[in-house]
């Protein structure tokens, strides 16, 4: 008897811990959800610490420009939401609000070797543009005022500049990412190009702090440092460093099919240059 008693003792023991756990998980409409907004979102709200290799290390480096297609379903995590909503937004707004509104990112460039410094009035002047109409009948008085603002809707691509290295002490492949910048079409020319680059380890800490969808598990929020670090993205190699300073779409001019044969030929050799060190 003392023994039944002693094990209905420790069942409600254990179902009354459970219980007080339960009702304290849901906190308020504000955690939507039963995961409290604060440990669901900001748990994983760091900056990934990369690996510090000795030069003596790097037996094997390639630097490559990729390209993102951001309109592939691969990579709509980058590109949604084109409209910024209470818990996350889109990559584009992520890097435009953390170099004009934040003051999270200020190593802005105007070109991919960065040298042309950009401030965050340029900066201003790139994503709004202002178009004056005057009357044509009294050209001193205006019409009208039209304000044109790209925005996460307008960005077709990302390029990525990285350098790929072999650390021999570690065994193993790294990539370092080391400048991004969004390619738009403007919405009244409709030219595309580079809106700027941004020199990537600046903007570490603005891309850590924003949270991304993650369409396998809503309960592991990533962020946008950890979509990058484990290059969850699909992107072609548009050139690798060479000694013309080339990219792949002026010798392989023929059709784009040629280009992305030639991108996969790169990533192939890449890849067969690691799995080789193993070989005994």
């Amino acid at each position: 008897m003392k023994r039944f008693s002693h094990i209905s003792y420790v069942f409600a023991l254990v179902f009354g811990v459970g219980a007080v756990t339960t009702q304290a998980q849901v906190l308020g409409p504000d955690d939507d959800g039963p995961i409290s907004k604060q440990s669901r979102i900001y748990q994983n709200n760091r900056v990934i610490e990369f690996p510090h290799p000795r030069e003596i290390d790097q037996m094997f480096s390639t630097r490559h420009w990729e390209q993102i297609n951001v309109r592939e379903k691969a990579n709509h995590h980058l590109y949604y939401p084109v409209m910024p909503l209470p818990d996350r937004k889109s990559l584009f707004d992520v890097l435009v609000d953390g170099i004009m509104n934040e003051g999270t990112i200020m190593e802005v460039f105007a070109d991919d070797r960065f040298e042309i410094p950009y401030t965050p009035e340029e900066i201003q002047r790139n994503v709004m543009t202002i178009d004056t109409f005057f009357n044509p009948d009294d050209p001193f008085v205006i019409d009208f005022i039209d304000t044109i603002t790209v925005t996460a809707k307008d960005v077709l691509y990302y390029r990525v500049k990285s350098d790929w290295y072999f650390d021999k002490k570690r065994g193993q492949m790294e990539n370092y990412i080391i400048g991004i910048a969004p390619i738009v079409m403007n919405p009244k020319t409709k030219d595309i190009y580079p809106l700027f680059w941004v020199w990537f380890p600046d903007a570490r800490y603005a891309l850590s702090t924003s949270i991304v969808f993650n369409r396998q598990n809503n309960a592991a929020r990533l962020n946008f440092d950890e979509v990058f670090k484990m290059r969850m993205f699909d992107a072609i190699i548009i050139k690798e460093d060479n000694v013309y300073d080339r990219a792949i779409a002026d010798y392989k001019r023929r059709n784009a099919l040629d280009q992305l044969l030639e991108s996969k030929r790169i990533k192939e050799n890449l890849r067969h240059f690691e799995n080789d060190l193993w070989e005994f």
